[in-house]
């Protein structure tokens, strides 16, 4: 029962100690302590919201619920996470849909627990990208990175493997992880210096220890887009990075951000990956929209062709040279697949809606789709 000591624990300054009076209204049924709790969920302490959103597991309100399902949007991802995993576990199956938004959250824990709680309600994919982030999300990704970055040696120290340099570079290693080093660039990376922050997150980058890589991935939810950006290119440039964490950066707001992102996942050995860049071919920025095309091709998923060849008439000529590359590594005879058949209705709407320049273009495109001498897709269109 709340008492009058709750009530004032609940108005404490300390966010450990109202925490402490969320958790004891947890699995009351009175009307008033899930006021309480619906209230908590606006507390300014994402610890103090966690609590509350535990609490309300038990509660058969329907306003709990709905306010279970807005903490999935909560700006602190435990918060999400914590909801996600309530409702993993609630046994309602009519929630699946609003879990099944979290799989495409910012954050790799929030995915992770989100798909466990869709695979407790038995939920299933609709659309083969939905399938791609659900998958994704369960951990079902290759653990190495199929494309491991080689340092290049300076000319004059290749093939020089005696004990002096295997010395010195020991030397070097031991530099870079030293602790108090480490501390400093980690200091240096949460300061308010900007330009301090980037340069460090960059050192830290090139330091190898299992410290860095846990501790990297943190400044890539950070609101200054220009932290991202150098968390992102430091981790892109890393042999221990794990694909997760760039899943939620696809979606980044800053293009450079987004671009990364992409050329990184060409280095992950799984074909699923395309069905959640084929979105990134419609990308505003021309720059995201090239890698997406050529990162697609170096996957190799056939599953891709249908969006490649809509991509063959993209506004920028780059873009549509590299997905005519694309079409070629992943099948030389792709105008007589079943994805180029699939792209015929997707072309023939653009024929409403684009300018007369690139009408012929696409006429073209569809003239040359359809049952023709598999000669024809190697240079139709080169």
């Amino acid at each position: 029962m709340f008492s009058w000591w709750d009530g004032l624990r609940l108005r404490s300054s300390n966010p450990r100690v109202r925490s402490k009076a969320v958790e004891s209204l947890s699995g009351s049924t009175h009307s008033r302590d899930t006021e309480r709790l619906l209230a908590s969920l606006q507390d300014k302490s994402p610890h103090v919201r966690c609590a509350a959103v535990r609490a309300l597991a038990a509660s058969r309100s329907p306003d709990s619920l709905k306010s279970l399902i807005g903490a999935l949007n909560d700006v602190a991802p435990e918060v999400r996470e914590a909801a996600a995993s309530v409702l993993g576990r609630s046994g309602k199956r009519n929630v699946a849909g609003s879990l099944a938004t979290c799989l495409k959250d910012p954050e790799p824990s929030v995915r992770r627990t989100a798909a466990t709680g869709l695979r407790t309600l038995g939920w299933r994919p609709t659309t083969r990208e939905e399938a791609a982030w659900f998958d994704i999300a369960l951990g079902n990704t290759p653990v190495a990175l199929a494309v491991p970055l080689q340092a290049e040696s300076p000319p004059a120290e290749k093939n020089q493997d005696t004990a002096f340099h295997r010395r010195m570079r020991a030397e070097t290693l031991r530099e870079k992880n030293d602790p108090a080093r480490l501390s400093a660039l980690l200091t240096a990376a949460r300061s308010n210096d900007l330009l301090a922050r980037i340069s460090a997150i960059h050192d830290l980058g090139q330091t190898p220890s299992p410290v860095v890589s846990e501790e990297l991935p943190k400044f890539l939810r950070h609101p200054e887009p220009e932290v991202r950006l150098a968390a992102s290119q430091a981790l892109a440039g890393r042999d221990d990075t794990l694909p997760a964490h760039f899943l939620g950066l696809l979606e980044d707001s800053n293009f450079e951000v987004r671009l990364v992102a992409v050329r990184f996942f060409a280095r992950v050995p799984n074909q699923q990956i395309t069905q959640i860049l084929l979105p990134l071919l419609s990308d505003p920025v021309t720059e995201v929209r090239l890698a997406t095309a050529a990162t697609i091709g170096l996957i190799g998923n056939a599953a891709a062709i249908e969006d490649l060849v809509v991509a063959l008439v993209d506004e920028d000529i780059q873009v549509c040279n590299a997905a005519h590359q694309s079409l070629i590594q992943i099948d030389p005879n792709w105008l007589l697949s079943d994805g180029a058949s699939a792209a015929r209705p997707r072309l023939e709407g653009l024929l409403a809606s684009r300018p007369a320049s690139d009408l012929e273009r696409i006429g073209q495109l569809l003239a040359y789709i359809g049952p023709r001498e598999a000669v024809v897709a190697d240079g139709a269109l080169t």
